[in-house]
């Protein structure tokens, strides 16, 4: 009864209500800046994205801005190795990064108290990171155990990995941001610092200031600690994904208890009309066992242990529309393909009943208002379609989803379900005790 009751609510709630509004100025540098006041609690929330990922790095480097964004936390010209994570410990709070395909970004949630200290933390960090060589081979031994921990001991995340190499046969995205053990191993420091000096500027930064600050007080602050970096006025060659003129099919091999399927489709980027009708789909064929997909091939056929998937949208080319799957013994890798497109059908010709909109409809509103529910998780977003050029459809998406109907939904499916646009990857399980060793993974993660 309260899970309806706050689905009806969602309906009537006004979505300005929940738009953060934040200040936002520009340095002389090109550096962008939103701030944001929340005094409900005595904690600021500084996050720092960048606009550079595994879509910028090239076969012999890939990986390497993930290795970067470990090397931002070793230390630079004014801040110590471990800097931040001793300030976090000493004041409470969290600090962490991440690494995708289009961008980098860097987030810290703290007390109010030690926000000059983390604004020049992440100022150093943008000019003067130090990049020492000892400290370098150390973190990219880190960074290779991990890809070992995420990728090559892991059947999910190798069938992930093979699926975008098998998908894209020029982009950058056929990689992901882990890169190739190949190249992790042979990285060297001034292949690191060469792209670090090219990407790590103000002019290729947003950075987003939320909590309880002082909004003129913190403008002259971030204005006296960014002002002075330089900008470098970066220029992209990124190479672009050609049409893919047929469905393209890989068999690989691991450790697993299942054999497993991965199908992806390839979508638009992400600021394409299509993108938040691909999301409604999303919801209806995988968010929760009541979905179509869960439903019908697990529940009631038992094809598939498991099911799920959804749309990844990138930046500066083509996403994937991706399907995983844990396919039941007895059935064959051909079942399962043709169970998934038997329901893919069901979309593309409407046959499915219009409750199941209704509820996708209300989920993605949820997820939206959930994705603002902290300093941390609000400044993620500004930050992201800011630093894009997306604001105004990060700030507009619950009209949007509320736009959509099935004519739209049948519409957009017909043009990307389709086998010119198909790839497939099957996981055969290679037979293995399970409590075999494999190598340590003794990093630390972030």
């Amino acid at each position: 009864m309260r899970r309806l009751i706050v689905v009806l609510l969602l309906i009537f709630f006004s979505v300005d209500a929940f738009a953060y509004n934040y200040n936002h100025f520009k340095l002389k540098n090109g550096l962008e800046v939103y701030l944001r006041k929340d005094s409900s609690l005595p904690i600021v929330n500084v996050t720092v994205i960048y606009r550079v990922g595994c879509v910028d790095e090239y076969n012999s480097i890939t990986g390497i801005s993930h290795m970067l964004e470990h090397m931002n936390f070793r230390g630079a010209k004014h801040h110590p190795d471990g800097y931040i994570d001793k300030l976090t410990t000493r004041y409470g709070g969290i600090d962490n990064a991440q690494t995708s395909f289009d961008y980098t970004i860097y987030f810290t949630t703290i007390s109010k108290k030690a926000l000059s200290d983390v604004l020049s933390f992440y100022a150093d960090n943008m000019e003067h990171l130090n990049l020492e060589k000892s400290k370098f081979l150390k973190e990219r031994s880190v960074v290779y155990q991990e890809r070992l921990w995420r990728i090559d001991n892991n059947a999910d995340g190798f069938l992930y990995f093979t699926l975008h190499n098998i998908a894209y046969k020029a982009s950058p995205y056929r990689w992901t941001p882990i890169g190739f053990a190949y190249d992790i191993r042979h990285y060297t420091i001034d292949e690191l610092r060469g792209y670090y000096r090219h990407y790590y500027a103000p002019d290729n930064a947003v950075l987003v200031v939320s909590g309880d600050i002082d909004i003129k007080k913190t403008i002259d602050e971030i204005k006296d600690i960014f002002g002075g970096l330089k900008p470098k006025k970066i220029v992209r060659h990124i190479t672009k994904e050609p049409v893919q003129l047929g469905r393209r099919i890989a068999y690989i091999t691991k450790p697993a208890k299942f054999k497993k399927i991965a199908m992806a489709f390839k979508i638009p980027p992400i600021y394409d009309k299509d993108t938040p009708v691909l999301d409604v789909i999303s919801y209806i064929l995988f968010d929760s066992k009541t979905a179509l997909m869960y439903d019908q091939l697990v529940r009631k056929e038992h094809i598939f242990a498991s099911i799920d998937g959804g749309n990844e949208g990138r930046i500066y080319d083509k996403g994937l529309f991706e399907i995983f799957g844990d396919i039941s013994d007895k059935y064959s890798f051909k079942d399962a393909r043709e169970a998934i497109l038997k329901v893919l059908e069901k979309i593309k010709k409407g046959n499915f009943p219009n409750k199941l909109i209704v509820i996708a409809k209300q989920k993605a509103k949820m997820d939206y208002l959930l994705s603002n529910e902290t300093l941390g998780s609000s400044n993620y977003n500004e930050a992201f379609y800011a630093a894009f050029g997306l604001l105004d459809y990060y700030k507009n998406y619950m009209k949007i989803i509320d736009k959509i109907d099935k004519a739209e939904i049948i519409k957009v499916a017909n043009k990307y379900f389709i086998q010119t646009k198909e790839t497939d990857v099957y996981l055969i399980p290679q037979k293995v005790k399970f409590n075999a060793a494999l190598p340590a993974y003794r990093g630390s993660l972030r």
